[in-house]
């Protein structure tokens, strides 16, 4: 709708025509108020949005490749739950594409064609569909990991539940919600609009005068975003009272280094991990549901909710693998530049075990006074030490061991389920 100021003068008339956006206001009365249309940005702030899409979705796609790639090369031993973090590095590496491309495109207009491929190829109804897909399969991810995480934190006696039948079972369930979702806009129930700068998604106006898209937009917030955040809440904030309550007390009643660690350290994770999602999504959420209700929201305000949703698929892997020291080690044990040096310091390390001279097959021996005994430390015999650790050779027969009265104290490193980090990876 358009809008003409008309201006008299003694010799001329002259009209001139404001373009003008009929935005129903609900506390009106439904009548059509008219609000001028919003300038556009300035060419630096294009700039700016172009660039923020480019280096965000660059190292977006760079850190969930990392995890499929470290995931891949451990697949043989891969636990029911971590398929779902592969699902969420895959889905984050799609929102990569889908969700940044075409905006890069459009603002430095890579390809010289006039817009002929986001116009024509890679349509608005394309790039929204695929963007709402895998950002809800994320959103999805994030949910069952929670649920997961609960059940094995919470109800240990329980987690024989979390199997390699249920995750498939839940990944269905996850790509088929999102798929539900994605699709009902391109067949009536909801629309995708084109807002600008490359950002394809719901058309949350048109919530103020169409009962049918008013009811999607109920639906989708709160099965897509309020549900998911209730069960983040819920999940993270159990697994925190349970570490608190459960572990903090040892067998004689003190607190230990060790426990204080894991709680230390669960609570940081749960902390970020809802936090993270909550100031991802809350504001493009509000700003979603301010529209759709009929308030007018500023186009720069719309723009860096926009923003911000998206760049969700950039610091997930940062935090469900950078705060991971099991993550650290893999990515570690891949890389080739580090390959080296661990085999020389394992060598050096066995090297120094045995002696260099011609008695290279005697049985090292040691006196009491060699060894000290701390909290912690295990007592063996010379017997099991060389069932334990001593290579096949020692347990040649023409090696007989000393007698068992000769006892050494020993110090072994703490079993797997002993350690901080298997805590935080179990929860």
């Amino acid at each position: 709708m358009n809008s003409f100021i008309t201006r008299k003068g003694p010799d001329f008339t002259m009209s001139v025509e404001i373009p003008v956006k009929i935005v129903n206001i609900p506390w009106r009365n439904n009548n059509l108020t008219t609000v001028e249309t919003e300038p556009p940005l300035s060419e630096q702030a294009e700039l700016f949005i172009g660039v923020y899409l480019m280096v965000i979705g660059c190292l977006s796609w760079l850190g969930n490749c990392v995890v499929i790639f470290v995931l891949y090369k451990q697949r043989a031993s891969l636990q029911p739950t971590d398929y779902l973090t592969f699902n969420l590095a895959i889905s984050d590496a799609c929102i990569s594409v889908f969700g940044y491309s075409r905006g890069i495109i459009e603002i430095f207009n890579i390809f010289r064609d006039d817009g002929f491929i986001i116009k024509w190829i890679w349509t608005c109804q394309v790039d929204g569909f695929f963007t709402l897909l895998f950002g809800l399969a994320s959103i999805n991810t994030l949910t069952v990991i929670s649920a997961t995480r609960y059940i094995k934190g919470c109800h240990p006696n329980r987690a024989y539940c979390i199997r390699t039948s249920t995750i498939h079972v839940s990944l269905m369930c996850i790509w088929a919600g999102a798929f539900f979702w994605a699709m009902v806009p391109l067949i009536g129930w909801g629309s995708y609009k084109d807002h600008g700068y490359g950002t394809c998604e719901i058309d949350w106006n048109k919530a103020n005068y169409s009962t049918i898209y008013k009811s999607y937009i109920i639906s989708i917030l709160f099965s897509c975003f309020l549900v998911p955040v209730l069960i983040m809440l819920f999940s993270y904030v159990s697994i925190i009272t349970m570490v608190k309550t459960s572990n903090t007390m040892t067998a004689d009643g003190f607190i230990t280094e060790h426990i204080r660690k894991v709680e230390r350290d669960v609570t940081r994770v749960s902390i970020v991990i809802c936090t993270a999602f909550i100031m991802a999504w809350t504001p493009y959420a509000t700003v979603s549901l301010w529209s759709a209700w009929g308030y007018h929201v500023p186009n720069i305000t719309s723009i860096l909710t926009r923003m911000f949703a998206k760049s969700a698929s950039f610091y997930n892997p940062l935090i469900y693998f950078g705060m991971s020291a099991k993550f650290r080690r893999d990515v570690r044990a891949l890389l080739p530049c580090t390959r080296e040096n661990k085999d020389v310091v394992r060598l050096r390390s066995f090297n120094n075990l045995w002696p260099k001279d011609g008695a290279a097959n005697a049985i090292p021996t040691a006196t009491a006074g060699q060894f000290y005994y701390h909290q912690g430390e295990t007592k063996y015999t010379v017997g099991q030490l060389l069932d334990i650790e001593l290579p096949t050779r020692f347990l040649d027969p023409q090696h007989t061991p000393p007698p068992v009265s000769r006892e050494i104290n020993c110090v072994l490193p703490p079993a797997t389920f002993e350690t901080a980090e298997y805590e935080i990876d179990r929860l």
